[in-house]
């Protein structure tokens, strides 16, 4: 999911230039001059050299396996190429995410800060404790702690006590973050509990240490902070109170709060509150979201410093730090474990290094949204903004549904089915509480971000990988509420925009307005996941009713185009530029729409002209991309583009087909050169996973279509994939696999031949993909 840059920023950041760049190549190969006009394999960017060496020597990766990640991949990138990730410690879905938030020293423009960090920024505004990875919207950043020598009034204030950083000052690793502060010299330390941030400042000798809390921070340009507390209780060394933020999400329903405690290691030597800039040496509350506290310590030792947060009140916060509060050493290699044990899910054998840190950092990536919302007692704040228990499941929110349902939701099916079904049973307590399952729900609000319902794919997808342990009926019935009609007039939740229009006609009308055509194509996705869900519950009739709307994409074909378009009222449709982004599509263009059947692949083909019509489409739109020179990545790309959503799948829409060789050919272009290990190491936003949780699923040689049972074929750059599943493990062994040896000649599946370019998902448990690889094709 993207936002919209306006066209002034978009070329400013052609001036900002990340300091570490990415290690792909920036420019392809020149198509000859038919490009894209017959049907012909036009040009192969992914061929190695006549002359290439023999790969290097195949090894596993070493342990341990967090040395694989590095969080700076995807902190940079320029405009639509930014990746948003951000560089701080957490756990898996952990709820508390404190790092650093930073600035070029003037400001911090949304579109580059939404999780708080940017590569090319010099100034650290701060370390607060929520936010979200990879997304196109900046919300949270709440309460922030910040080091300082000396105290002043000035320094209530971001710009009065920010710092200067270099990366050569900074590390991270999975569960831990450190910078020394240029300006001071002040060594910071973080790492985290699931529901904790614990901070360790070391403080040049002899110097006025101080410690700020900062209740007002802002996480970026544009966000607010609308109200809060702060209370200082120097006998139990404690700094608490609560942060009501307000986002670019959020403010659809006037934000959330976040309650935090943060407990000190030792006693203060001097304390004060400040508010509206003006400090109170001795006092201990202020009300306001312009608030914060400090406290002074002698720096002969390390300040310590645990900040326990909650979703539902500062009880639970301090019940929080009271479960998981330890020394800094034991929660860092305590979280350290954890992320040893999530990415020891999956081994790989390889060729490179790069490959290693490539997939690690992307598996690490892959989970770290949803969020965890529930506390360490089970408590959670609803939908509904109550309180609630959640009993014999662990609750999450933050989910990016449209972006995610794609791969990274399938990617936790596959490895962590537990985790998934508690993500399902958290929707359906969602729908419990608040009366609808939104398409994005972030913190305890309902946000109707982006379209289409795209929860209904994520259950859909739970079921066909047979996770099924929730209440799929309470699920059904919420869906269908948005799916059969409109919702009520004042509900939080908008549900399925214009659906009355949809259900007469067969689609959505240009006049409707909203990203017509793009909608009409995620309810048809919509409809067919539903029917899924439908069968399931034994629901016949409502099954062969949405199957049959599911066909509705159809109603925007335009044959004079052969491109899927908006249309108006009248029947007619809209003219476009393939290339040019519209209205009536969201976030992309004609040319990256004509794919978005990923339910009736087999259907497209057929209006296109037939499977080898779609096959010649289809390579036309690779080729453009990965043969011609293309405008840089601050831009929206034409044609194939690895950045957004729109285009993820089509890919393997060849192996859809049965023409698994341009899978292969595509797939490590793609690989090979919208993926890096630099900041700008992501093709862009990483939307909770969704980009690095492509590259996982790609790197190991095949990949899901979210609401099947199958998988399609691949071709994987490790010559060796074990992925220790719940069943037993699945094991993909390509021995010979390669730069040069990039296309599978034979597979077989537990000692079966495969007669097609996919598997199904019940068939992994346990089994060995042999495949055979050639650099050339079959």
């Amino acid at each position: 999911m993207i936002k919209a840059l306006r066209w002034g920023v978009v070329i400013a950041f052609a001036f900002v230039a990340c300091s570490k760049s990415n290690d792909a190549p920036t420019t392809t190969t020149p198509p000859p001059a038919d490009a894209g006009d017959d049907d012909t394999v036009l040009c192969d960017p992914g061929a190695p050299a006549a002359n290439a060496p023999p790969p290097p020597a195949s090894k596993p990766a070493a342990a341990p396996l967090v040395q694989w990640v590095d969080p700076f991949i995807g902190t940079g990138g320029l405009g639509y190429g930014t990746g948003s990730t951000f560089p701080g410690p957490q756990r898996p879905f952990g709820m508390v995410r404190p790092g650093p938030d930073t600035s070029d020293g003037k400001g911090a423009p949304i579109f580059t800060h939404c999780a708080g960090y940017a590569y090319s920024d010099t100034y650290i505004e701060g370390f607060s404790h929520t936010r979200m990875s990879g997304t196109g919207i900046a919300d949270y950043g709440t309460l922030a702690l910040m080091p300082t020598i000396g105290m002043s009034d000035a320094k209530t204030k971001q710009s009065g006590y920010h710092a200067r950083f270099t990366h050569q000052g900074e590390k991270a690793s999975p569960g831990y973050y450190a910078v020394t502060l240029a300006d001071s010299g002040v060594n910071v330390e973080i790492t985290a509990t699931d529901h904790v941030g614990v901070h360790r400042y070391t403080f040049p000798a002899g110097t006025d240490a101080v410690v700020l809390v900062d209740v007002g921070h802002l996480i970026a340009d544009g966000s607010k902070i609308i109200d809060g507390s702060v209370t200082v209780d120097a006998v139990a060394k404690e700094v608490s109170g609560f942060s009501h933020f307000v986002g670019g999400y959020s403010n659809r329903f006037n934000g959330s709060s976040v309650y935090y405690v943060a407990r000190f290691a030792r006693a203060f030597t001097k304390y004060g509150v400040w508010k509206a800039g003006v400090t109170a040496d001795g006092e201990t509350t202020r009300i306001g979201g312009d608030t914060g506290a400090y406290a002074s310590f002698d720096a002969s030792t390390p300040v310590e410093v645990a900040v326990g947060i909650s979703f539902v009140d500062v009880a639970h916060a301090r019940a929080n730090l009271e479960a998981e509060i330890a020394p800094f050493d034991t929660v860092r290699h305590d979280a350290e474990a954890a992320w040893e044990k999530a990415l020891g899910v999956v081994a790989v054998e390889g060729r490179s290094d790069a490959d290693f840190k490539k997939l690690y950092t992307a598996l690490y990536h892959s989970l770290l949204m949803p969020t965890l919302a529930s506390d360490a007692d089970g408590s959670y704040r609803g939908m509904d903004r109550a309180v609630h228990v959640a009993q014999g499941f662990r609750y999450y929110t933050d989910f990016s549904l449209w972006d995610t349902y794609r791969s990274m939701h399938p990617l936790v099916t596959l490895l962590f089915p537990d985790i998934s079904r508690d993500m399902m049973r958290s929707l359906v307590a969602m729908a419990n509480d608040g009366g609808y399952i939104d398409r994005w729900p972030l913190a305890d609000g309902y946000t109707s971000g982006m379209i289409g319902e795209s929860a209904e794919i994520v259950v859909a997808d739970s079921l066909a990988k047979g996770v099924r342990d929730f209440d799929l009926r309470k699920a059904y019935d919420t869906f269908k509420k948005s799916a059969m009609g409109p919702v009520p007039m004042g509900a939080p939740y908008d549900g399925r925009g214009g659906i009355n229009e949809y259900m007469s006609r067969g689609y959505m009308t240009i006049e409707a307005g909203g990203a017509s055509a793009a909608r009409t194509l995620d309810y048809a996705i919509d409809d067919w996941a539903l029917a899924k869900i439908a069968d399931a519950l034994g629901e016949t009739a409502d099954r062969d009713m949405l199957l049959a709307r599911s066909k509705n994409w159809q109603n925007i074909y335009d044959k004079t185009s052969g491109f899927l378009l908006g249309r108006h009222a009248d029947g007619t449709f809209d003219s476009t530029i393939p290339t040019q982004w519209q209205p009536f599509y969201a976030e992309g263009d004609a040319w990256q729409y004509l794919w978005y059947v990923p339910h009736d692949l087999a259907g497209l083909a057929q209006t296109i002209g037939g499977r080898d019509a779609a096959l010649a489409k289809l390579e036309q739109f690779f080729t453009h991309a990965g043969c011609t020179s293309v405008p840089l990545a601050l831009l929206p790309q034409p044609y194939f583009w690895a950045g957004n959503e729109t285009d993820v799948l089509t890919p393997w829409i060849f192996s859809a087909l049965d023409d698994p060789t341009r899978t292969a050919r595509w797939t490590r272009w793609v690989m090979a050169t919208k993926y890096g290990t630099g900041p700008d190491g992501l093709p862009g936003n990483d939307d909770s996973g969704a980009m690095s949780s492509w590259f996982v699923f790609a790197s190991s040689g095949f990949y899901p279509l979210a609401g099947e049972d199958y998988y399609f074929l691949g071709s994987p750059i490790f010559t060796k994939v074990t992925m220790h599943l719940a069943g037993g493990d699945f094991v993909v062994d390509a021995p010979a696999t390669s730069d040069v040896a990039r296309f599978v000649t034979t597979a077989t599946l537990g000692g079966k031949k495969l007669d097609r370019a996919r598997f199904p998902h019940a068939s992994l448990a346990g089994a060995t993909l042999s495949l055979a690889m050639s650099a050339t094709p079959n």
